[in-house]
């Protein structure tokens, strides 16, 4: 069993602002390589095929991941340690990736494409198993006036990934590259992150957290004892993460996961169904693009908002986030925007502003509320919360659209603005 415990560290480093700061980065960097190739595949699958296809086929993936989080995760966990699921979990991207070009193998039957979508899930199990990896490892490195910082630092990575990536291949669709080529470009461009996790586990030191991890008296409360692992030792590993979810914190923090869940299929989705052309490449080119200015709002939120969301309250964050979601959603529902370039690059800006905040916070928001000891099982449940709202959404996408497939925003906007309304509330 893993021992990825938070020793008690000499006072000064206790005191110092980047504690293993250097290996915050190499997470970071790592996932900067790993999703740029994963935006690519998720902005192009449904172009390059059928939208119930890659509807399907996120949507599986996904119910993969919540059921993963919800029994499986944490156990895993807490036995192997963050090091090496991290690098296990990162594995199964590029076998997600190979699944996408098998798929193009058999443009126009759909059936064999389908029935791709189960053998996609199974690779990336693991990946699943591994979504709360990169929150954990983040809370054991730091502590509760730095975490929303150092969650900026590697979302703002991974937001950077939604820029680079996209733009890069886009370059390689206007030197006529095919988009298979295209998605073997992203595949080798993502094994680079795998090799920098490899590094991580072998080579790095386990993660250490200069404050002792003790729950705050302000946490602690009347349903604590439905989810503490010391106090609960007859209850499986499997069902601890789902006796989590039924804490009033954990419930209370769901209209976050929610709504990040919806952002998170809609823009990967959807929003690139507004881009249709006569030029099946300049529609990929354009749709890069779009990814791309979504990716450098993804960049440059975290960054600023994580020091802000560690000295100020949660409820100013959100409310900024629900006004620029209105403006969003009003641009797009009172402006055709189909093939509207200002429309798009607009309210491409304001997702990804919004889904900076969104995240950041949500990060930052599970590390404090829960103890140390089951830090894992706090970060599981979040991930099981926004995995079936980005599962659910990926399955009703097919059904918003119009005639002429294009999203209809009337079903749309009104779940934007309910989730973040009640974000405001929470």
């Amino acid at each position: 069993m893993s021992t990825e415990t938070a020793p008690l560290l000499a006072i000064a480093d206790a005191e110092d602002p980047n504690h293993r700061m250097c290996d915050v980065v190499l997470v970071g960097t790592a996932f900067f390589f790993i999703f740029s190739a994963y935006a690519v595949f998720l902005t192009l699958a449904s172009t390059v095929l059928p939208p119930s296809v890659a509807f399907n086929s996120s949507g599986a993936l996904y119910v993969a991941m919540a059921l993963s989080n919800l029994f499986l995760a944490s156990a895993i966990v807490d036995r192997i340690g963050a090091r090496l699921g991290l690098f296990l979990a990162a594995l199964t991207y590029p076998l997600f990736n190979v699944g996408h070009i098998v798929a193009l193998d058999y443009s126009g039957n759909e059936v064999v494409q389908v029935n791709d979508d189960p053998s996609i899930c199974g690779h990336t199990v693991w990946a699943w198993c591994g979504g709360p990896l990169d929150q954990l490892y983040l809370a054991k490195c730091s502590t509760p006036k730095n975490l929303g910082r150092y969650v900026g630092v590697v979302f703002g990575f991974m937001g950077a990934s939604g820029v680079i990536g996209p733009l890069f291949c886009s370059t390689l669709v206007n030197a006529n590259l095919d988009a298979r080529g295209v998605f073997q470009v992203a595949t080798g461009f993502g094994t680079v992150g795998v090799m920098l996790l490899a590094y991580l586990w072998i080579l790095r030191p386990e993660p250490s957290n200069p404050w002792k991890l003790e729950a705050p008296a302000s946490i602690v409360s009347d349903d604590a004892h439905l989810a503490p692992r010391n106090s609960d030792n007859n209850c499986p590993a499997y069902l601890k993460t789902l006796k989590l979810c039924l804490t009033s914190k954990m419930l209370l923090m769901m209209p976050i996961c929610y709504a990040s869940g919806l952002q998170q299929s809609f823009q990967g989705s959807s929003m690139p169904l507004f881009v249709k052309t006569s030029s099946p490449s300049s529609d990929l080119a354009i749709k890069l693009f779009l990814r791309g200015v979504l990716g450098a709002f993804n960049t440059l939120t975290p960054l600023l908002i994580g020091p802000l969301i560690d000295r100020h309250t949660p409820r100013p964050m959100v409310l900024v986030s629900l006004l620029f979601q209105i403006a969003c959603q009003s641009m797009v529902v009172f402006n055709s925007p189909i093939n509207n370039l200002p429309v798009l690059c607009a309210s491409n800006a304001i997702l990804g502003f919004t889904s900076g905040i969104i995240v950041t916070l949500g990060q930052k928001m599970i590390g404090t509320l829960f103890e140390g000891d089951f830090l894992s099982q706090g970060f599981a449940g979040y991930k099981f919360h926004t995995s079936v709202g980005a599962a659910v959404c990926y399955f009703f996408s097919n059904a918003t659209l119009d005639q002429n497939g294009f999203p209809n925003m009337y079903i749309w906007a009104p779940l934007f603005l309910g989730l973040f309304g009640a974000c405001v509330v929470n």
